[in-house]
């Protein structure tokens, strides 16, 4: 009879990490909610970004105006993102095995249970980055110089400042794809390790239908960062109440982040019940009418759509 030896490291082994079936049903369910629920909502929101400048503001200050926003940042985001990342990681570590786990079962859903490990970790290190170079950023604004400063930091032309780099717009890209793809994959297994995708049917209608919801939020994602770097490059029109067209880009109008928040003219959102205005620099009085953000018609910054 023949016998299979499992080799330290193989798909099967638990020589140096015991997968624990509670916790990695909590992994799974954890990527579902609350981690895929704001992915598809943080994709969702910044695609307002494709609406012009004012729709865009308004989104980011109507989030940053949450009641209890730190809490619900580290219950809903970072601390199941980094319970699920970590889980993740260990996974990856010890049940991939040597060549991967296609080195052993060479077919296609095997395929796809390689892409699944992979591609979370090329999404969590675009996530560090990602969340790094905008949350991080904002925060130590606020810490620094005021609330508003920190809004600036992440607003509509320093997001598009951001994406002015072929780099950042490429980086952006790589992990937008990993990330949907992730999720979307995530999904299709998460019905079947629940027991809600059972039979052959079923589990087809759940390959296509999170193969589209992955797919449109892919998308959504390029779609967003791609509208951000065109804009980037054309000429730029700076808010009210300033509203003036520099005619050059962005990047010959600020030098560097810091001297954007800095000098970025207006407030940074609409009209936003509770929101405070702007002090400092580029400052404006709440009541006028610059305090809402909106461009006139003649001096909107374009968008491509």
């Amino acid at each position: 009879m023949a016998t299979t030896i499992i080799k330290d490291g193989q798909p099967g082994s638990r020589a140096r990490f015991r997968d624990s079936f509670l916790l990695h049903k909590l992994m799974s369910l954890t990527g579902l909610f609350p981690i895929g629920f704001f992915m598809i909502q943080h994709l969702v929101a910044n695609s307002y970004s494709l609406r012009g400048r004012t729709e865009f503001n308004t989104v980011v200050s109507v989030f940053g105006y949450l009641p209890f926003v730190a809490i619900l940042e580290w219950a809903i985001v970072f601390l199941p993102l980094l319970f699920h990342a970590i889980y993740g990681m260990l996974i990856v570590a010890e049940m991939q095995g040597p060549g991967g786990n296609i080195s052993y079962y060479g077919y296609g859903r095997n395929w796809l249970y390689t892409l699944q490990r992979w591609s979370g970790v090329v999404a969590f290190g675009y996530i560090a980055y990602h969340t790094w170079s905008t949350w991080g950023i904002k925060k130590a604004f606020e810490l620094s110089t005021s609330h508003e400063a920190g809004f600036r930091a992440i607003s509509y032309d320093a997001m598009m400042f951001r994406f002015s780099s072929p780099w950042y717009t490429a980086l952006y890209i790589v992990g937008i794809l990993a990330a949907s793809f992730h999720l979307g994959n995530g999904l299709f297994n998460f019905g079947i390790r629940w027991g809600i995708t059972v039979g052959n049917t079923a589990q087809k209608i759940s390959a296509v239908l999170w193969s589209g919801v992955g797919s449109a939020l892919a998308v959504i994602g390029i779609w967003t960062s791609l509208n951000f770097y065109t804009l980037a490059h054309r000429p730029y029109v700076s808010p009210p109440p300033e509203s003036r067209n520099y005619g050059v880009p962005i990047t010959e109008v600020y030098k560097d982040l810091d001297d954007l928040v800095e000098r970025l003219p207006g407030a940074p959102a609409a009209g936003v019940p509770g929101a405070k205005p702007v002090d400092g620099p580029g400052g404006v009085v709440s009541d006028s009418p610059a305090s809402t953000g909106a461009a006139p018609a003649e001096s909107a910054a374009p968008t491509q759509q």
